[in-house]
């Protein structure tokens, strides 16, 4: 790579736990400047900053670090003492430091480096422009382009000679782990290369567009659009997406020596692998959609469960941008594209749900086709009960002496009306006999269908005495009559009074269990035709 290191611990450094290491740092010269450090972050790091001095040489500096702030010189008494040896400077375009530290095993912030074991921690940063050309080793620095973090196994760095190693590595000593060659086996120096950057671009960018775009803007589509098959096509595309991005990013945690070491690398790995349930969900709520035309618990599982996901992902690529050290710029950007696309998406599914609980289903239903209930039939009213209405308002403007002929005329009517509906329940009687529904088919009843209606009409159309303060053509109310005030009013309410404490059998019903048409005898019909023979 453009950027490399090099370490190497003698083995009497290695048995005592202190003594001389000895490390490289090279680089290109368009690279203003480059430093590397022990532990796991900039704070509190024990840092070499690799400079051009303006004479054909370099400058290296020892550095404390801090928190995202430049580090400045470490004058302490622990602060780093570095000698540059023999290869170093400015040669054929590159800048190269063969540095020997005599107590980097432990600094001013109190932390210690182990000169043995496979998992030493490291971090690297760098910023391509202009040679400072200085000599000065607290010069400012502007913040770094990109940085790094990976771990060595000081066990393989161990050289037999405390001396500066560099010089036979360059004639062929040493191991090399340049990710751009093929590792080489010697003796002592582990020789680490700047990993490939543009593996964790492309993370970082396919990630951003599935968490903050892609994924909200496919659940928008159901909404929206109402087609269950393109939101379906959109998320699997989204899915693919996701885990081509995830292999990129475990392709460059493992460059880097950082897999599940860190906050962003295991909310990644955990989010990535719950989202696998989603599809299933949402198939299965499709399903139960379909067959029953509404929403089940699978159905909010499935929104609620991508929600969540979708802002842990979100929230998990503000925590990778951090991790790689982009610029603020990136992560404001960042920051609103996603805020912007996640409002929206609260907008639009709170306006979808009070949609739905106001109106009827909609075209963003998942259905495929749905029978609409028939309304009920309202029949017109009969002829009868028309002039039955007809008979009540001219009455009731005829002077009040007609109302004695007015009664025994609609006794007359009364029955004509229960005849009419008599005939009219015989003419569609199977029907009528099957959609009837009794409690058991030998139960007696006080009257039928048709006999109740009867009853009824003929005691609601009674009329009510006329007071003399009333005038000729004003309609009159009904209430509860008197006694009758004819002989065939009190022998008919006789008979109906008579009738009603009688216990009838349910016509038809012997009939209908031997399989046979129920025969329905009409009395009302013959008294009918006994009255009009009298006439």
């Amino acid at each position: 790579g453009d950027v490399c290191f090099g370490i190497a611990v003698p083995s009497s450094s290695a048995s005592s736990g202190s003594g001389n290491i000895y490390f490289q740092i090279s680089a290109p010269t368009s690279y203003q400047w480059v430093a590397l450090g022990t532990g796991s972050s900039m704070s509190g790091s024990n840092m070499f900053v690799l400079y051009q001095d303006g004479a054909g040489n370099v400058t290296i500096s020892p550095r404390a670090g801090t928190f995202h702030t430049p580090p400045s010189e470490d004058t302490s008494s622990t602060g780093a003492k570095l000698t540059l040896l023999a290869g170093s400077g400015v040669i054929n375009g590159k800048m190269i430091a063969n540095v020997q530290c005599s107590n980097c095993e432990a600094w001013s912030s109190g932390q210690t480096l182990s000169l043995t074991g496979s998992g030493s921690g490291w971090i690297s940063a760098w910023r391509q422009g202009s040679s400072l050309a200085t000599k000065d080793k607290n010069a400012a620095l502007v913040q770094h382009d990109d940085t790094d973090q990976f771990t060595v196994n000081l066990n393989e760095a161990t050289v037999s000679s405390d001396s500066n190693p560099f010089v036979s590595e360059q004639t062929g000593n040493g191991t090399s782990t340049d990710p751009d060659t093929t590792p080489s086996t010697g003796n002592g120096v582990v020789i680490l290369g700047k990993p490939s950057n543009t593996v964790l671009v492309a993370h970082g960018v396919i990630m951003a567009l599935v968490m903050a775009i892609l994924y909200p803007l496919g659940s928008l589509l159901m909404p929206l659009l109402g087609k269950w098959w393109l939101h379906g096509a959109w998320q699997v595309v989204a899915f693919c997406l996701m885990w081509a991005g995830f292999g990129l990013g475990v392709q460059a945690a493992m460059d880097r020596n950082e897999f599940f070491d860190q906050a962003h690398t295991r909310l990644g790995t955990l989010v990535v692998c719950l989202m696998v349930i989603q599809p299933v969900l949402g198939f299965w709520h499709h399903r139960n959609y379909v067959a029953t035309q509404s929403r089940g618990i699978v159905s909010y599982v499935h929104i609620c469960w991508g929600s969540v996901l979708m802002a842990l992902g979100v929230v998990n690529g503000g925590l990778g941008l951090q991790l790689s050290n982009e610029r603020n710029s990136l992560i404001i950007a960042y920051s609103v594209v996603a805020g912007v696309i996640f409002l929206a998406y609260f907008v639009v599914k709170g306006w979808s749900t009070l949609r739905k609980r106001k109106g009827p289903v909609g075209a963003g239903d998942w259905k495929t086709s749905q029978p609409v209930p028939k309304e009920p039939l309202h029949h017109p009213p009969s002829v009868a009960a028309t002039h039955i209405h007809s008979v009540v308002n001219c009455a009731s403007h005829q002077h009040p002496k007609m109302l004695s002929s007015l009664s025994r005329a609609s006794v007359r009517l009364a029955r004509k009306v229960a005849a009419a509906v008599s005939r009219f329940a015989r003419q569609n009687v199977a029907a009528q006999t099957q959609m009837r529904s009794f409690i058991a088919p030998t139960v007696s009843r006080r009257a039928d269908f048709v006999q109740e209606l009867y009853l009824k009409e003929l005691k609601a159309y009674k009329p009510t005495p006329v007071k003399e303060s009333d005038s000729v053509g004003q309609v009159q109310t009904f209430s509860v009559p008197a006694a009758p005030k004819s002989p065939e009013e009190a022998d008919l309410a006789s008979s109906l009074k008579e009738y009603e404490s009688m216990a009838v059998e349910v016509e038809g019903q012997e009939g209908a269990a031997a399989g046979a048409t129920p025969v329905i005898e009409d009395w009302l019909v013959d008294e009918e035709e006994e009255e009009a023979a009298h006439h």
